[in-house]
């Protein structure tokens, strides 16, 4: 974990859920967090006491108090909600700040904030993630930013406490676009699993063996063992993201292909199948229960 170039950042970080709070604990191990902020004021105040920053209780107040600052919230609609109003980063950003987004808010909503802000004489970047909390804690993610080249390279010390792959993919828009293109595969082998664990199942195949086969074979993605225990043992697996969530994630898939008249069949299967499994009352169930939901024996939590 790099700690180059520390003194030149003041990052401040807000959205400390599951993933945002091991980014915030590398940010202030690489010197660079400022403070915290986080719609659930107590979870700012217990992080900020460990790790020694401020506990902002606005976004304009830590937009104020930073030359860096990141947003790690579910989808557009809460980034939204963080700079807009009275309280919002938009009433204490000061010139020649940078923004840099690292949820999944797809290329819509990163070209509006890009517009919004230009406006204050701020730059934009989109760096969204891919990885697991694992890799979050580990500092091991991928970033995927869109960004010039030159504020590419000034964030980059920053960047690299976040992840161990970073890419500049192109301008502003392209990090947004090239992480629903990895979602896309992800929830494409999401569905794949599911149908082939209740394939196997019902083939009379032991579920351990045969996901220890899976594990083995040709299809063993990373994300086939990272995601092992929450399709072996869904009763006692914590939620890793919801299915709600994802449903989200791949309607933003959709919608990007339609922007850029791109078939994306998969895409379309697995956003009907999200939407019936939420429908069936599985929408706060992790995103693996698509299986529980094809068994179609379970019941929703």
């Amino acid at each position: 974990m790099t700690t180059a170039g520390a003194a030149t950042h003041r990052v401040g970080l807000s959205g400390i859920g599951r993933m945002g709070t091991p980014i915030a604990r590398n940010l202030a191990a690489g010197g660079f967090l400022a403070g915290v902020h986080n719609r659930t004021p107590e979870r700012a105040e217990e992080l900020a006491r460990e790790l020694g920053v401020a506990a902002y209780a606005t976004p304009a107040e830590l937009a104020a108090g930073v030359d860096v600052v990141v947003t790690c919230v579910s989808d557009a609609a809460a980034v939204f909600d963080l700079y807009e109003g009275d309280s919002g980063f938009l009433a204490g950003l000061r010139p020649g700040t940078t923004a840099v987004d690292i949820g999944t808010i797809g290329t819509r909503a990163v070209h509006r904030l890009a517009e919004l802000l230009a406006r204050h004489e701020c730059e934009f970047v989109d760096a969204p993630l891919s990885g697991s909390t694992a890799t979050a804690s580990a500092g091991t993610l991928t970033v995927m930013v869109g960004a010039s080249p030159a504020v590419f390279e000034r964030l980059m010390p920053v960047l690299q406490t976040i992840g161990s792959s970073v890419f500049r993919v192109g301008p502003v828009g392209s990090g947004a676009a090239l992480k629903l293109a990895v979602n896309n595969v992800v929830y494409g082998l999401n569905q794949g699993i599911s149908e082939s664990l209740v394939l196997a199942e019902r083939a009379g195949i032991d579920r351990l063996v045969a996901y220890e086969v899976f594990a083995s074979s040709a299809v063993a993605a990373p994300f086939v063992h990272y995601r092992r225990a929450a399709f072996e043992r869904p009763e006692s697996t914590p939620v890793a993201l919801k299915l709600t969530l994802a449903a989200k994630d791949i309607d933003l898939v959709v919608e990007l292909a339609q922007s850029v008249d791109a078939e994306v069949p998969q895409a379309r299967l697995a956003a009907t199948v999200l939407r019936e499994a939420i429908a069936a009352g599985f929408g706060s169930a992790d995103v693996s229960a698509v299986a529980e939901f094809l068994r179609g024996t379970g019941t929703a939590p």
